[in-house]
């Protein structure tokens, strides 16, 4: 079958912080509505480096509370809030508009304005708007003063020139703006005169005539009282989604406006998470998405919402603006404020198709990293640590001075490197997991013991927030393994298979396919793993293997005399069996399986050619339905070697990574497998 056409779960170009910046003259803010207006001089455009390859944009500044904006071929960026959440300062907002070509990922600096954060941009009949909006007039170290902006000002894309325009009657920040039907909507917000714990909350919002020339504001009557709304135009309607009251109560409300007879009505209530959100409207449809992640979307007349799709990195404070019809786009936002962690991917997501199709996203990006390939992986939340492995692109160059304990972190929110720990051992092939209450293990493994290269028994723990590796007591026995299966099932850990390998030994017992399962209680980290009484049907190593409900499946891999193993199985951990399942389309040697919703997913690793020969490369993804045991063709082919690649499960997507390449790059792939009716075309029943 054909590749599906990209769809950019994440999506383009990561672009300095550092640069010169162009300068424009300030806008005026004067909170006195005037009908003067005054021009300031064109911008030239600075083109931002590209520091990523791949389909994956990242922000030139990770961003909350901004103005976003469509126009044209571009998306435009204004002002925002960069500093540490909740202790605000002129050094922490941003005065930079910023423009974001969609077709090529490109990003420009279009010059400065005033430092504002919580300010709404919108874009009409040729032009932009940016309304309100907060400064914070104290340095770092000062009290808190922060003041609501009245400003109001146009920006012409084509002249590339700022004119004012005349400021609204009051300042206002926290609020949203939308253009419907010719006229500027500003809803919600309140006003700061310095002190931010006195505030007056807006209880009315304004209109505004982009189509007449000397237009003024008029005041429309709004049936609440909130700030952190977001404001979309659906079907010829203004409709205000969510927010915070003076009280303190998030709201999930949709008010609806009709401009036509000045009326508001109730719509069903958002069942998202309301403070912070974002929302966009496409011809009749409403989407809507907050800190939970989950995008709904709301056609104007329905009872309730339904659930659309989701972001791969929830966030709130960020904004939805739409691409075409069928796709929007997420900018900027924050994952939490204990985090503090601001969120530079853009995602693209497709909406309104039915099915939604596969999508793939692939990053390049430069790797610290001294490991090509076999490290060990571990996920936890939006972070992704890598440790040990191998620096060699050969297969068997197994000498002391290739393996490595070095390791980084991986931030998925903005594709940012850090050093983590090395890991306690020059290793590689470790197989590792996070259990149920966030312990990390990396366990097993390949190494040098300064004499030859063997399987080792360690199993290590790892502290993120301690940022150190430590030993669990209770390990594995004998020589250890290594492309062994580690799971856990309700309190108890399990090893499968695997291959214990030491060339001391004679030649005919070097190789020991391990086939006793192993487990040990998770919550006793003194505990060995220790004989379970079970055995695999048949040896294997280098195997793919997840569990999906009450079942390990185990699919491929290796056994005596280096062959593949073409049959499939799983244990059953609540009747003690095992089971036949059957076999994918495409038998394969150090695959990786991952269990996402009700299916199973396998990718990489090698496979032989139709025709027959060595084998190669095998970049297919193929997705197992356990109920039917029907195999799909997902995607034919990947963007990369996958032999050495690593995949597991991201929320609801599947998160690929590798480092097999002569260059000193990373690749990370996001692949949202889409609605299973729209699993492909091609089915394998055997």
């Amino acid at each position: 079958m054909s590749a599906p056409r990209p769809r950019h779960a994440l999506a383009v170009v990561l672009a300095m912080l550092a640069c010169a910046r162009v300068t424009e003259p300030t806008v005026s803010d004067s909170t006195a509505p005037t009908t003067s207006r005054s021009t300031a001089p064109a911008i030239n455009p600075e083109p931002l480096p590209r520091e990523l390859e791949g389909d994956v944009a990242l922000m030139p500044q990770a961003l909350t509370s901004f103005g976003a904006a469509r126009h044209g071929a571009h998306v435009y960026v204004y002002g925002g809030y960069f500093g540490r959440p909740h202790q605000y300062s002129r050094e922490g907002q941003s005065g930079r508009l910023l423009r974001l070509e969609l077709a090529t990922g490109t990003w420009e600096h279009l010059g400065d304005g005033p430092e504002l954060q919580s300010v709404a941009m919108v874009s009409h009949a040729g032009a932009l708007y940016r309304v309100g909006g907060m400064q914070a007039v104290n340095a770092a170290e000062q009290p808190a003063d922060l003041r609501s902006h009245a400003g109001f000002a146009r920006f012409d894309p084509s002249a590339l020139r700022w004119t004012e325009l005349p400021a609204m009657p009051d300042p206002r920040s926290s609020h949203d703006a939308i253009v419907v039907g010719g006229s500027l909507y500003v809803v919600g917000g309140w006003t700061l005169a310095g002190d931010p714990h006195a505030t007056t909350w807006q209880d009315g919002g304004l209109r505004y005539d982009l189509d007449r020339a000397e237009a003024e504001w008029q005041p429309i009557p709004v049936p609440f009282r909130r700030r952190a709304v977001a404001a979309a135009a659906v079907g010829g309607v203004l409709a205000v989604v969510g927010g915070i009251g003076p009280d303190g109560e998030v709201s999930q409300s949709l008010e609806l406006f009709d401009p036509a007879t000045d009326t508001w009505t109730r719509g069903p209530d958002f069942p998202g998470a309301g403070f912070g959100v974002a929302a966009v409207g496409m011809g009749d449809v409403l989407y809507a998405g907050g800190s939970d992640g989950v995008i709904h979307r709301f056609r104007k007349g329905d009872a309730a919402w339904q659930r659309e799709t989701s972001m791969a990195l929830p966030r709130f404070f960020h904004r939805f603006v739409a691409t075409d019809k069928d796709e929007l786009a997420v900018l900027g936002g924050i994952r939490s404020m204990a985090s503090g962690t601001r969120v530079r991917v853009v995602e693209r997501l497709a909406v309104g198709n039915a099915p939604r199709p596969a999508s793939v996203t692939h990053a390049e990006l430069a790797s610290p990293l001294p490991s090509k390939n076999r490290q060990g992986l571990l996920l936890l939340d939006d972070r992704l640590y890598l440790f040990g492995g191998n620096k060699s692109l050969g297969q068997h160059d197994f000498g002391p001075e290739h393996f490595t304990d070095e390791g980084q972190r991986l931030d998925l929110a903005t594709l940012a490197w850090a050093p983590m720990a090395p890991y306690p051992a020059r290793r590689q092939t470790m197989s590792t997991l996070v259990v149920a209450d966030g312990t990390a293990l990396a366990a097993g493994g390949f190494g040098h013991d300064g004499e030859v290269a063997r399987t080792h028994p360690e199993i290590h723990v790892y502290d993120p927030f301690g940022e150190r590796w430590a030993p669990r007591p209770g390990g594995l026995p004998g020589q250890g393994r290594s492309q062994f299966g580690l799971v856990e099932h309700d309190g108890t850990l399990w090893a499968f298979g695997g291959l214990d390998y030491d060339p001391r030994r004679p030649k005919d017992d070097q190789f020991r396919h391990e086939r006793t399962v192993l487990r040990a209680a998770t919550g006793d980290p003194a505990a060995e793993l220790a004989p379970s009484g079970v055995e695999l049907p048949q040896p294997r190593r280098a195997f793919a293997a997840a569990k999906l409900g009450d079942r390990y499946y185990l699919v491929g891999g290796m056994r005596e005399g280096f062959a593949l193993v073409d049959d499939c199985e799983a244990y059953d951990f609540g009747d003690g069996k095992w089971h036949g399942v059957p076999g994918p389309i495409r038998p394969r040697l150090s695959a990786e399986l991952v269990a996402l919703g009700d299916r199973l997913y396998l990718a990489g690793g090698s496979s032989r050619p139709a025709g027959g020969g060595d084998l190669a490369s095998d970049r297919s993804l193929e997705e197992l339905d356990p109920v039917t045991g029907e195999w799909s063709m997902l995607l034919e082919e990947l963007p990369i070697d996958t032999r050495h690649m690593r995949m597991l499960p991201w929320r609801d997507r599947l998160l690929v990574v590798s480092t097999h390449d002569e260059r000193p790059v990373a690749h990370v792939i996001v692949i949202d497998p889409g609605e299973p009716s729209a699993s492909a075309s091609a089915r394998h029943d055997r």
